[in-house]
């Protein structure tokens, strides 16, 4: 308790000696009071301290209500899709007869990359959110908010702020990423780009015609809701427009009279329009995400020399309540900055911070999660991953990138290195460079596999038995320490780059005029 006070301290001074020179009255004084302490996000813990004795519960925050029309959505069946396509429990409703929608949050849920979601038999229409912030205090009121002010273009929900949201998530798709992980002022900048590119005199042909094969599949779709989905396959990897819907119905995608069996022209229509808009976002130049993941192989299990024999518990035991964990730091073979500092060298205090987050060395500790959280894609899916925040160097002739050296640990929480770390005398190594342009740098390691980043001693069939940095040439051996394509079946084949989850990258505002 005595932390969190120090924590508010100093605004609360400040609200008080504002409270007493405004005021003079003391029920207007106590009201202002409390007003100018919610400011300070003092509410909550000055209730829970007033009402700790007796037990009584802190207040709930009041709901937030989403409002605005679906057009010729009138008894359309209303939700909310969080990034990963999946519907928020308990936020429905039904729009009235003039598509008119009220759609309640509770008042400590927000909204980052979500979509509104209206369906009306085989109808289907979406506007995308990119952010509606929780409430920020229990004293605050309930609030309604329209559409409109939520998600750019979106006067109401229709077919182009439909096409404006699948033209979003497949411009993400291909960049390597998607909703959970992306930008959310990148999200909004285009979206007023696609829409005033769509709703110009000059419209670009290519953008129009997403939205009138969106038209095409909204009136041709049948009125029985046969997809049990929707229309659209927001949270997949394949088309954005459902399989089954299509196959089971004769849809004319393409406006040339004949019915299309698969989704091919309305991927090739919007494949066709990615070219017309770029994904506005802006990043921390100093900084950025980085994402570790690892997971143990099954028992026959292969390694990067497709060997099956490749045994992750080599030095380590199975046993019940440990956990995967990563440590490391900043390696020595980083520039440091002597003198003047500036872009193309580290500071030591940025390598103190880097090697804190990194565990600096000591096993056990840096928890890395496979709960879906922490950037973790799918909970108790196997693949633990940890999301950081590292220094960043921009690469260039003569400028070496952040180097780091690190190796994963299973254990419990503070146990030494016995019987927890993956190999003993080696570290692996990764340079910070965005490599697929998604500015996250991601990479996926099997716990405990000697055929990869592993610096000295490594068992790659193909290397010289040692790993070097890229640039530092040595006869025959490898640079396997920068994000890659990966095998994500077992089959030995590079399937693609691995998924970051929901990590996103460190994006701030772009600058009014920004390109």
């Amino acid at each position: 308790m005595a932390k969190s006070w120090r924590g508010v301290a100093q605004c609360t001074v400040r609200a008080l000696r504002k409270a007493k020179a405004a005021m003079h009255s003391r029920p207007a004084l106590s009201s202002l009071v409390l007003v100018l302490l919610a400011a300070c996000n003092l509410d909550g813990l000055l209730l829970t301290e007033l009402s700790r004795g007796d037990n009584r519960p802190m207040p709930e925050p009041a709901p937030q209500t989403v409002a605005g029309e679906v057009t010729g959505g009138a008894g359309a069946a209303m939700s909310v899709l969080g990034a990963d396509g999946k519907a928020l429990a308990g936020v429905q409703a039904t729009a009235a007869a003039k598509g008119e929608f009220a759609l309640t949050l509770p008042g400590d849920v927000g909204l980052a990359n979500s979509l509104i979601s209206a369906r009306l038999g085989g109808k289907h229409w979406l506007a995308l959110v990119p952010s509606l912030p929780p409430q920020a205090s229990v004293l605050a009121p309930a609030r309604q908010v329209r559409i409109d002010a939520l998600s750019p273009g979106a006067l109401q929900v229709d077919d182009v702020t439909t096409a404006m949201s699948l033209l979003v998530v497949a411009k993400l798709r291909a960049m390597g990423q998607g909703l959970p992980g992306a930008a959310q002022s990148g999200v909004s900048d285009t979206l007023i780009e696609l829409h005033k590119k769509i709703t110009a005199a000059d419209a670009d042909p290519a953008l129009l015609q997403v939205v009138a094969a969106v038209a095409r599949v909204r009136s041709q779709a049948p009125a029985a809701a046969t997809v049990s989905e929707g229309s659209w396959d927001i949270a997949g990897s394949g088309s954005l427009l459902r399989t089954a819907l299509v196959a089971g119905h004769a849809i004319d995608l393409d406006g040339d009279g004949a019915a299309d069996p698969t989704t091919a022209k309305f991927d090739a229509l919007v494949a066709a329009a990615l070219g017309a808009f770029s994904f506005k976002a802006c990043y921390v130049p100093d900084r950025i995400r980085v994402v570790l993941q690892t997971r143990f192989v099954a028992a026959g299990g292969k390694n990067a020399n497709c060997d099956a024999t490749f045994d992750p518990y080599l030095w380590t035991n199975k046993a019940d309540g440990k956990m995967v964990f990563v440590t490391g730091g900043i390696h020595k073979d980083s520039q440091m900055c002597s003198g003047a500092v500036g872009p193309t060298c580290l500071t030591q205090a940025q390598v103190d911070a880097a090697n804190a987050v990194l565990g600096n060395w000591v096993p056990n500790q840096a928890r890395m999660y496979d709960d879906g959280t922490h950037g973790d894609a799918a909970a108790g899916d196997g693949t633990w991953t940890l999301a950081l925040e590292l220094p960043y160097i921009e690469p260039a002739d003569g400028v070496a990138p952040v180097r780091i050296a690190y190796k994963f640990t299973y254990g419990k929480p503070a146990q030494g290195w016995t019987d927890s770390e993956e190999f003993p005398g080696n570290q692996r190594l990764l340079e910070l460079v965005d490599v697929n342009g998604d500015r996250i740098v991601t990479r996926f390691d099997l716990f405990a596999d000697e055929t990869t980043n592993k610096d000295k001693k490594n068992g790659n069939d193909q290397g010289c038995g040692e790993v070097h940095w890229v640039g530092v040439d040595k006869k025959g051996c490898l640079h396997d320490v920068r994000e890659r394509k990966v095998d994500l079946d077992g089959d030995c084949i590079v399937d693609a780059w691995p998924n970051p989850g929901t990590a996103g990258p460190l994006a701030i505002p772009c600058a009014k005029g920004a390109p």
